[in-house]
């Protein structure tokens, strides 16, 4: 579709211009790598919008038939390299009497998604919810485009099905118009891990919401990797999800530490903060989300991240070739109330009371100067992101 676009700039689109942006606040946040997005209108009608957050190498293209009805959504992302490709596409096309809401349920469907290894995966949803659901992968680079300049977006729109010959600043608008506090949309983000070290430095001190918990480590003992493949679940889920992390270490037995963290009002009261195992005392300057076969980063969102489950109150390490024989362990730790934490006499698990208890948590891998794995930290999830620390001797 060759077309002139006038463009819109704002924080976002939630049914209208969220937080409007001049042209010029617009390019400044694009020289710095800021999010911001740009409704592009065809004769005065939203056509498209673009959701662009270049520091996170990310870019999101939506474009809306004349119905206002979404038709396709084309998501760039990163190389690595400091271009992108094209991460996904996805198009809709269904009867021209449909609702925009009923729309995209009903609209045949069609999905590709690629990995930058030249993985192609192809998904085809002929009648939407509706029918069947057609899934076939093939070998295929996907397509790359640089990172382009201010509004200078030919390529990138190109790529999601658009051949503009201009592309101007709007001057006046009838589409609505809102103010939000937090824009309506986050680039993807993931959980990065927050004073990671912190949590095993004796004496100090964390604000919890209107009260202080006071930060120690203690020692559970050593873990036996006969495969130096480690897997960190819930004990007894051993049996249905015991996979181990891609990221592997020279078989050996490693200590094990536990951070806790205990109530300075309530000093009966404490709750295991995180699990570390060390594979060397060199310290890490880098932390990457432990990742197991299948899992990539790019399919994360804003503060997603790709962790193990807990049912029962409780999370584990075991070796991968320690799991099948260890599956009925988790009935005779008694919840790990206290103590917090257990090795077994032949140290192939060390067990730990998770956190705040069920949920979803996430394991830090970190690296040292040489790229070497230093440890795995388990990470519970029990302070607040901006959680404040003030540290102090220990006293124990």
């Amino acid at each position: 579709m060759i077309a002139r676009f006038e463009v819109v700039y704002c924080d976002g689109w939630d049914d209208g211009v969220v937080n409007p942006l001049t042209a010029a606040a617009a390019q400044i946040r694009d020289a710095a790598g800021e999010p911001y997005t740009a409704v592009l209108l065809i004769d005065g009608r939203r056509h498209a919008v673009m959701d662009l957050s270049w520091a996170d190498e990310y870019c999101r293209v939506s474009r809306f038939d004349a119905a206002g009805r979404q038709v396709s959504c084309h998501e760039l992302r990163g190389t690595g390299s400091g271009d992108l490709f094209l991460r996904q596409a996805a198009t809709w096309d269904g009867p021209p009497d449909v609702g925009e809401h009923e729309y995209p349920h009903v609209a045949a469907r069609a999905c590709t998604t690629y990995r930058l290894s030249g993985e192609r995966t192809d998904v085809v949803e002929p009648r939407g919810d509706l029918g069947a659901r057609h899934e076939s992968r093939s070998i295929q680079p996907p397509p790359r485009l640089p990172i382009p300049g201010f509004r200078r977006w030919r390529d990138l729109l190109s790529l999601a099905g658009d051949t503009p010959v201009e592309i101007v600043n709007a001057v006046h608008h009838r589409l609505p118009v809102r103010a939000a506090t937090l824009p309506p949309w986050r680039p993807p983000r993931p959980l990065r891990p927050h004073g990671i070290e912190l949590l095993f430095t004796p004496g100090a001190r964390v604000d919890y919401n209107d009260r202080q918990l006071r930060l120690s480590a203690r020692s559970a003992g050593r873990l036996h990797l006969p495969s130096g493949r480690l897997i960190a679940a819930d004990p007894s889920s051993l049996d249905v999800d015991a996979k181990p992390f891609d990221v592997t270490v020279p078989p050996g037995t490693y200590p094990v530490s536990v951070g806790l963290a205990t109530f300075v009002d309530d000093p009966g009261h404490s709750r295991v903060t995180a699990a570390r195992l060390d594979i060397s005392d060199r310290p890490a300057v880098r932390w990457e989300l432990a990742l197991r076969d299948g899992q990539d980063p790019l399919d994360l969102g804003y503060q997603q991240f790709f962790g193990f489950g807990v049912d029962t109150g409780m999370a584990c390490y075991v070796d991968a070739d320690s799991a099948d024989r260890l599956v009925d362990v988790w009935r005779t730790l008694d919840g790990l109330v206290e103590p917090r934490y257990r090795t077994t006499d032949s140290e192939d698990m060390v067990a730990w009371s998770s956190g705040w208890g069920d949920g979803a948590y996430p394991t830090w891998i970190g690296y040292d100067t040489s790229c070497a794995v230093t440890c795995f930290i388990a990470d519970m999830l029990l302070l607040p992101t901006g959680s404040e620390y003030e540290d102090e001797e220990d006293e124990d």
